[in-house]
This record gives C-alpha cells, structure tokens and sequence, in this order.
C-alpha cells in the first residue's frame, strides 16, 4: 500500500515539472549562444566593413541616423561578432543577457500556451528546444524571435504572467536598436498582443506599450544617442528601407518560396482556428492579419537576397510551428485532422531549412553537425570568458590581426594617409582605417551600395562638398553584379571637383582634398525620354572624361504594391565596349536615378589615377541600353527621362 498522499505526489510532479523546464531552458540558451569561432569577417569583407564602422560609432558616440545612415540600429555594434578589445565586456553581457532571456522566454511560452497536464508541458519543452535548434545556423532569428513569442501568446486567451511579457517586451526593444527591420516586426507584433490582451481585459494590455517605449528610451540613450535623434533614425530607416528590395532584387529559388508559402497558409489556418474560446472577429482578425505581417516581414528579409539569408523564413517557421502545435495541446474533439496538418508543417519547416541551408551554404556544416558542435564546445566557451576579457587573446589577439592587415592594404599606412586629419574609404571597404586607428571620417551613407536612393545619395554629396574627408582610398567595384561604378556613383564629380591623386596602396587609389574646389566642364549628350531595349550610343569619352548617365525610372501602383509585400523584377543594363563585346549588368532605379559614371569602365586604380590626370581611363563603352521585358515594364513603366552628361576637369577633356 502506497504512503504517498495528493500533496506529495503533486509536489513530486511540480519538482518534475521545473527540473525539466530549467533543464530545457538551459539547453536553449547554448543553443542561443553566438559565441562560437569569432567569426571575425576580414577587413577587406562588406560585412566586417559596416560591423566595424558601426563598433566605431559607438565608441565615438556618433548619431545613427545622422552622422551615418545604415539600417542597424545603435546596437547594431553587437550584432555580429565583435573586433574592438574595449567593447569585449559589454558585448559579451549583452550577448549572454539576450540569450538568457530569450530562452526562458521560449520555455516558458510554449509551456504557457500548452494545455494543461505534466506530459504535454514536456512536450512544450521539446518543442522549444527544436526551435532554439532552428537557429542555430543564421544570425538574425534570435532578434526576431521574441516578436514571434508575443504575437504566439495574443492566440491563447488566457492571461499571460506578466513578468514573462516583460521579459518579451525587453527583448523586443533590444531588437528593436539593433536593426531597423525588427522595430516594424517588433511594433506589428507588440499592437496585435495589446489588441488581444485588452479584449481579455488583461491589465498589461495597458502597459506592454508603455514598457516597450520606456525601454526604448533607456538603451536608446544608453548607448550615447540624443532622444531627439530617435525619430532621424527612423525617417532614415525608411529611406533605406524603401529601395531594399530594388536593391537587392536578386532572384530567390522558387520552391523556397512554394514551401514557405505553404507553410504559412498552414500556420495561419491554425491560428484562425486556434482560439479556444470565442474572441471577438475583430480580435481574431487583427492577431491573424499580425502574424501574416510577420511572415511577409520575414520573407522579405530572407527571400530578398540571393545568399544564406533565405534560412531566416524556415528558422522563425519553426519557431511559428512550434507555437501553433503547443498550443494545441491536447488536441480539441473534432481537430485532430489540423492539428495533424499543423505537426506535419511543423516536420516540413524543420526539413526544408535542413534542405536548404545545405544548398545555399553548402561551404558550412550541416545543421545537424553545427547543432553538436554549439552542445560540446558551450562550456569551454563560456568557461573561457574570463580568459577572452582579461586577457590579450581571443577578440583582442583578432583585432591586433586586422588592425595588422589593415595597415597593409593602406600601405603602412602611406604617409599621407597617416598624416591626414580625416580618412574616408569608397566605395564599401571602410574597416582598414577603422582598425588600423586612424581618424576615420564617415560620409553619411557608410558604404556606398546602399546609396541606391537620390535622397540618401544628395545627403552623401552634400556632407562631402561640406565636411568631406581630408583623405579619400578610392577603391572601385560594385556588389551584386551592378555596374563597375553604379555604387556611389554620384559622388564621381564630386572627387573629381575636390580631390587631387596622391599614390597608389593595395586597398585603392589615394586622393588628397584640395584647398579650392574646380569647377567641372559639362556637357549633356543625351537628353529626353527614352525607351526600353533601345540602344543609346555614346562618343568615346576623351581623355579625363567620365560619361554620367541619370534616369528616372519609377515604379508603377503595380510595382509599388508588389515592393510592399515581396520585391520587383529586376533591371538589366547592357554596356557596349569599343571591341563589340556586351556585358550585363543589373540596374537599380534608385541608383539610376542619383546618376553613374557608365563610361569608360574603370576597374583599377591605375586607371582612376588616369582620369584625374588627364589622361585615357579604363575602356570606353560605346552604347548601352537598358533592358526590361513586357513584365517588368508592368511594373516599371515603359518610359523614362534619361540624360548622359560629359563631365571633366578645366583643361581636360
């Protein structure tokens, strides 16, 4: 005859209960961890460029949004691995706070949502370390989990504990300052829950909001920033994130998106379907309409591009997955068919992002292998904190490396370089002054491919007319297969008024600012409307000469309707060279329309050197047209103003 009484024998579960819990907890959170090789992107990288520059920013309290544009915010610093040894400390809290926070935050809400009952909150628990285990290969689903957490809780109607919304509307508002995008997600997903939660009459309805600004105010001046400089960052924001998706308007695989699609009609059914008791339509409706907000923001981060950023849509459709099946634990008499279908969408999540993490980064390891590797190495990482921040390896001995090849691409640095009171780099390439110490001097826009649109490319020009750097390295080259010139291509004239050449090092040509600016020698080629598929032809540019084509390509109501929810169909440009031979390229409207040196074709710093000296530069392009079949004019229009201007110093040409 057994002893064990009621209470001891719900003790004993409650003590099963949070064993298992902690346990899953403590699982997700070195699941979570980004501590894993430094991954230190060289100096010479686009990324290791812009994480560098934003490291800079902080520690010199520049104004994002204002001193420089880019759609991180300012904890955008720690976003990535870090080089700086002097923000190793706070780097290392942040990243382990985050990681903390976020994953008693998944346990705790995938066992809140969770029908009653110790085995289905186990299942709760597995759940939530499958989907800590999705984002193990990419770097943004931590940051957008919490937004997914939140919104998953507006479908239960139950109250939820307020400190777990607390720790959600915190995590959010970190988020929110790291990169813009996660703002609009954090927002979307932080009104869906209030409009839920005040339905229910859920006091916190009446306070996540207000937690959330308060939040947003403290890490915001936290971090060196003027309150009145939030809403600079964001109107700027906008201005970048309005001509992404032309930008970066690459093509995506399109089963990717055939089963993401189907994944998220499935996801949504269950959500519709998912409320247990009788919610207002409205409430339904706004929650729904919240999380089909979510998945387009999440496509539109992944899908957009053409690399490894399409695992981000399959990451958060596990963690959506996982929500829609916690919560309906235990299956509903007369669900079993949805809840059938929510499980599978769930297995479907978890193997396509296997699928295609391999194909898209097929130089990494598998899912499954990265997934161990983060399980044995956590404790030596985290034991060897204290050794990573008292002493001079690790992120330090790192940073002495870059700052080591830095002073190499900039030739020791040159003489001149290292006597200036300001260095800039063009076009991408900016972490080697950063690191090798120098006075870096950042023109707006920090890297001139996200200039692709004429306000933010005028803003460029006006700064370095103004305030531009005493030292420019000129280093040409575009990203994505756009023209040789097209990234920052409006500032061609602007070096060619204001600089003079002074050396060649690795990274670049060398150009010193003169004391008097010259008044450049214009003369428009062609001007008026042009159509698609047409051919303009061009003189060849005499010596000291650049070409400067300007367009006003705009998209259609179509075309901005279908920006809003996906991307546009790319442009292409076709340059003619002198021997006959035709290259393609694509064209972005935005950089079109600041305007780019299309001819001659400079790749080469000797060739740059030519152009400020006089002399003949690069190969001269004798046509070129720009090309957009039935499709993408629907999108486009079918005409355009286009003018091509020669330009040159006084004396050349």
């Amino acid at each position: 005859m057994s002893n064990d009484t009621p209470a001891s024998t719900g003790m004993a579960s409650k003590a099963v209960d949070w064993t298992l819990a902690t346990v899953a907890a403590i699982g997700s959170f070195i699941l979570m961890l980004k501590l894993g090789a430094f991954h230190a992107t060289p100096p010479e990288s686009l990324d290791g460029a812009w994480q560098a520059a934003l490291q800079f920013a902080w520690l010199h309290d520049l104004q994002v949004g204002r001193d420089i544009v880019f759609p991180h915010g300012p904890y955008g610093a720690f976003y990535a691995q870090l080089y700086h040894p002097d923000l190793v400390g706070l780097w290392y809290a942040i990243r382990l706070s985050h990681a903390v926070v976020l994953a008693v935050a998944l346990v705790w809400t995938l066992r809140v949502v969770a029908g009653p009952g110790l085995g289905w909150r186990v299942l709760a628990c597995g759940l939530a370390l499958l989907a800590a285990a999705a984002l193990v290969p990419g770097p943004d689903g931590i940051w957008m989990l919490a937004s997914f957490l939140l919104i998953g809780l507006a479908v239960d109607d139950r109250r939820a504990p307020p400190l777990l919304i607390v720790l959600l509307v915190a995590a959010i508002a970190l988020a929110t300052l790291a990169k813009f995008s996660f703002l609009v997600m954090g927002v979307t997903a932080l009104i869906a829950w209030t409009a839920a939660a005040a339905f229910r009459r859920d006091p916190m309805a009446l306070l996540a909001i207000p937690l959330y600004v308060a939040a947003i105010v403290l890490l915001w001046i936290g971090a060196g920033q003027e309150l009145s400089g939030f809403a600079d960052w964001v109107r700027v924001s906008f201005e970048v994130g309005s001509g992404y998706a032309a930008a970066m308007s690459l093509t995506s695989n399109r089963y990717d998106l055939a089963v993401y699609g189907a994944l998220v009609v499935l996801l949504l059914l269950g959500v519709w379907v998912g409320f247990r008791t009788q919610s207002a339509l409205a409430v339904k409706a706004i929650v729904v309409l919240g999380w089909l907000a979510l998945f387009m923001f999440v496509a539109k981060a992944g899908f957009v591009r053409h690399d490894g950023h399409a695992v981000f849509p399959f990451e958060m459709a596990v963690a959506a997955a996982a929500l829609v099946v916690a919560h309906g634990l235990p299956p509903h008499r007369g669900t079993g068919q949805l809840f059938a279908l929510q499980a599978l969408a769930l297995v479907g999540a978890v193997g396509w992002l296997a699928v295609a993490h391999t194909r898209l980064t097929p130089s990494e390891h598998t899912i499954d292998r990265q997934i161990a590797s983060r399980v044995v190495h956590a404790p030596a990482l985290l034991l060897g904190i204290a050794n990573d921040l008292l002493s001079q390896q690790g992120k330090a001995a790192h940073y002495r490396d870059y700052a080591d090849k830095s002073r190499a691409l900039l030739g020791g640095p040159h003489p001149r370089i290292a006597s200036a009171a300001s260095v800039d780099v063009y076009s991408y390439m900016i972490a080697p002054p950063i690191l090798a110490g120098l006075p870096y001097h950042p023109r707006p826009v920090i890297q001139s491919y996200q200039s692709y649109m004429p306000a933010l490319a005028d803003r460029d020009v006006k700064e370095v007319r103004r305030t531009g750097a005493e030292v420019y390295v000129l280093q040409v080259g575009s990203i994505d297969n756009r023209p040789p010139l097209a990234d920052g291509g409006h500032l061609w004239p602007e070096f060619l008024s204001l600089y003079n050449p002074v050396d060649q090092v690795p990274l670049g040509l060398v150009i010193e600012r003169r004391a008097e600016p010259l008044t450049l020698e214009t003369r428009k080629l062609v001007d008026g409307k042009n159509r698609y598929n047409s051919w303009i032809e061009l003189p060849a540019p005499a010596p000291g000469t650049i070409l400067q084509v300007k367009g006003g390509i705009r998209p259609t109501l179509l075309g901005r309707a279908f920006g809003l929810a996906f991307k546009p169909p790319q442009l292409t440009i076709t340059l003619r060279r002198a021997d006959g031979s035709e290259q393609i390229h694509r064209l972005v409207p935005g950089q079109l329309g600041a305007g780019f040196p299309v001819s001659p074709l400079m790749t080469t710093p000797q060739e740059v050197r030519a152009l400020f000296e006089g002399e003949a530069a690069g190969a001269p392009v004798t046509a070129f047209r720009i090309n957009a079949g039935r499709l993408q004019q629907a999108f486009w229009g079918s005409a355009f103003p286009l003018t091509v201007t020669e330009i040159h110093r006084p004396g050349q040409g």
